[in-house]
């Protein structure tokens, strides 16, 4: 017997909605009409003690409990509130309760809205909202009892739970997909209320009821439909998570299929209704009268009883519990052959394909070539399988990282690029473009000088072409990049001083990967320059910034000349170009060191942000910074490299301040600088901390950032 971990909580059995489409309401089963409004404590109290009683038997590490309804935020806050107290005091310690909400979201607009999603953000609810697209999409179906409109409402409440201050209670929005609403605005509709996610589920229907189907509409409308949100969310970058294609996409690269997300109930499921009884899965009210009653009740019985009951335990029967038709299909590992309710007819019971079938094939297959077409160009920013001793990240979070640190980083940057230089094998192949040479290059190198290949495999710019010619970049095709990139054979300048060699990279077609103007071929005076005046800004760094060095020296290969701007000093990083910074020869060593520390801490921490979870990338929220304009707030990962990088700039010009050389104007300059930038890490420090954003190796970088900064 497979254990339960995940239940579906009725807590309320009325809703403020009359949904078209409502499998409670407007189905076959009619059960709600018998049952209880509300959840009573006796039931709750009895389902809380069941539920920990069933985690502690079979040692669950985790519980998942949906409150359900009806509509479950008729219940109220402070119902809401007890309920998730009695779940979670019932847990053994070594369970993790995760609670969820699905919500219509209408209360949350209203003016108990405030005071629902504090309450659902403090006990630890996620909520997912419902919502068919723009206002002629969801009023279609989703209205109020008399007709009226429901969209501004949502709207509203979405607005209110994914402002900054709840946001981490939103889950995502549901949308049922009618092939009537136009499928590009409803995707644009939701995409523009920025959800965590977007599911998208097929309506509910079986063979003796069968969806609605347009006239002219194709045999798999609701396929056309998907497909054409596909191409949509492609064209925009597919950033927002679309359940079902990422639950399609994870099978075929032979990941989990989470075949719930097409329908298919995970057979770790459970109902309970307002009553206490103990249900199949809720969808089967849509089959026929009774259909997902067990005739167990909490009160009554353990979930180990209820799990007894032959229709759960057919859902672990896996293909074998699939008709004939659906296990000779080709694309049955991936649907699941669809939701279980939808395969039901009076004449076969559930023996038969989802009455879906069409539009689950169709879409399946127009995945299965538009991902197998697509260039593996996925794999960017895949942590590498590294270890970092603690001693060398705190270091590093310190804002400074010694050899040891360093040689951490470069061996996962190898370990990446390996990675991405196999996909490039492989992609060239399926191109019909492979060569042979580069490859044989790699292969003699190995076999003569391993080290060397090491180094060879964390040039800088390897990584930005290896990716383009993933992406099929049109001027990165030429594979005789990589196997000049190995050679190294390119005739560039060296910069060398005080035993510190740097590459002057002035001709690497990849090096253009800074979005900033580049200069051409330097002449020998100016190459004269730059080599003057780095072996000033060099022993700058040695001697005044000493804690800066030791992970300069070890990890900066190259630099790669800028065209310069008048009036301003220019300087950039490229996250895939590790060991490489760009910079603007400036006028001064002083101002050549601060941008070569300020740059290289850039350097330090994207290669560390490959390494680790710093932040929640899933995360929309954005900040603001001192050092953008005030409408350029930053993302996550952009606002924590700013205050990595900004927190050495304030300490230069805290160093620059206690020379003893300074004039008066140099010193008064130096510590309003740096009072500025001190007060301005501080302040983003703080942001990001209480954010909720930050992982827990984040919040370690981000206090020892802080602190480093404040002493």
């Amino acid at each position: 017997m497979r254990p339960f971990s995940l239940f579906v909580v009725k807590i309320q059995s009325r809703c403020n909605l009359a949904c078209t489409y409502c499998y409670m309401y407007e189905h076959a089963d009619q059960s709600w009409r018998t049952r209880p409004v509300a959840m009573s404590d006796e039931v709750v109290e009895g389902l809380a003690a069941r539920i920990g009683e069933h985690a502690a038997a079979h040692r669950l590490p985790a519980v998942g409990v949906v409150l359900h309804g009806g509509e479950p935020l008729l219940a109220g806050g402070p119902r809401i509130r007890w309920i998730a107290d009695r779940l979670r005091a019932a847990l053994p310690p070594a369970t993790r309760l995760e609670l969820h909400l699905q919500t219509n979201g209408v209360l949350l607009a209203g003016t108990d809205g405030e005071q629902l999603c504090r309450t659902l953000l403090e006990t630890g609810v996620k909520v997912g909202v419902s919502l068919d697209g723009d206002r002629a999409a969801n009023d279609r179906h989703r209205v109020h009892h008399n007709g009226a409109s429901s969209f501004r409402e949502v709207v509203a409440g979405v607005e209110r739970l994914g402002s900054p201050r709840y946001r981490r209670a939103f889950s995502g929005l549901l949308c049922t997909i009618d092939p009537r609403n136009d499928p590009v605005e409803s995707y644009q509709t939701l995409a523009g209320l920025d959800p965590p996610r977007i599911d998208y589920l097929l309506p509910h229907a079986n063979w003796d009821t069968p969806p609605s189907r347009p006239e002219r509409g194709g045999t798999a409308p609701y396929a056309d439909w998907l497909i054409a949100v596909h191409r949509r969310w492609s064209a925009d970058g597919q950033r927002l998570p679309i359940r079902v294609f990422d639950s399609i996409r994870s099978a075929l690269a032979g990941g989990e299929s989470l075949k719930e997300a097409l329908g298919t109930e995970p057979c770790d499921l459970a109902v309970v209704e307002t009553d206490g009884s103990i249900e199949l899965a809720d969808s089967l009210k849509t089959a026929y009268d009774g259909a997902p009653r067990t005739g167990f009740h909490v009160l009554e019985h353990s979930f180990d009883e209820a799990a007894a009951h032959p229709g759960f335990a057919l859902r672990e029967a896996g293909a074998a519990g699939l008709c004939q038709t659906c296990r000779r299909c080709p694309v049955v590992e991936i649907c699941g052959g669809g939701l279980y309710a939808h395969r039901y007819s009076k004449d076969n019971g559930f023996d038969n394909p989802s009455v879906h079938c069409a539009d689950l094939l169709k879409v399946i297959t127009y995945m299965t070539e538009t991902e197998t077409s697509r260039p593996a160009a996925a794999i960017t920013g895949t942590p590498a399988a590294h270890e970092m001793s603690g001693a060398c990240f705190d270091d590093l979070a310190a804002g400074f990282g010694d050899v040891a640190a360093v040689r951490q980083l470069a061996a996962a940057q190898e370990s990446i690029n390996r990675g991405l230089l196999h996909q490039v094998f492989t992609v060239s192949r399926e191109r019909g473009e492979f060569s042979r040479r580069p490859w044989q290059a790699i292969d003699a190198l190995e076999r003569r000088d391993p080290e060397a290949l090491r180094k060879a495999l964390i040039h800088p710019f390897l990584r930005v072409w290896a990716l383009r010619y993933l992406d099929a970049t049109p001027e990165s095709a030429d594979q005789e990049y990589l196997r000049a990139a190995i050679a190294d054979r390119r005739d560039r300048s060296r910069l060398v001083a005080d035993g510190l060699t740097v590459t002057l990279d002035d001709v690497d077609p990849c090096r253009d990967c800074y979005g900033k103007p580049l200069v051409g071929r330097l002449e020998p005076a100016a190459v004269a320059a730059w080599r003057r005046m780095f072996a000033e800004a060099w022993h700058l760094i040695v001697t005044e910034y000493p804690g800066y060095a030791p992970a300069i020296g070890a990890g900066l290969s190259t630099i790669v000349p800028l065209a310069p701007r008048p009036g301003t000093q220019t300087s950039a990083t490229a996250r895939q170009a590790f060991g490489a910074i760009a910079v603007a020869l400036p006028d001064t060593a002083d101002d050549l060191a601060l941008l070569i520390i300020h740059e290289f801490q850039h350097v330090k921490l994207g290669a560390l942000m490959d390494m680790f979870d710093l932040y929640d990338p899933t995360s929309p929220l954005t900040f603001p910074v001192p050092w953008r304009p005030p409408e350029d707030e930053r993302p996550p990962g952009a606002a924590l490299q700013g205050l990595y990088a900004h927190a050495a700039v304030a300490d230069v010009w805290r160093t620059r301040w206690l020379r003893e050389a300074a004039t008066e104007p140099e010193r008064s300059k130096a510590g309003a600088q740096y009072a500025t930038w001190r007060r301005a890490v501080a302040r983003v420090a703080h942001t990001l901390t209480v954010s909720g954003v930050l992982t827990d190796l984040g919040e370690r970088l981000v206090a020892r950032v802080a602190e480093s900064t404040h002493r």
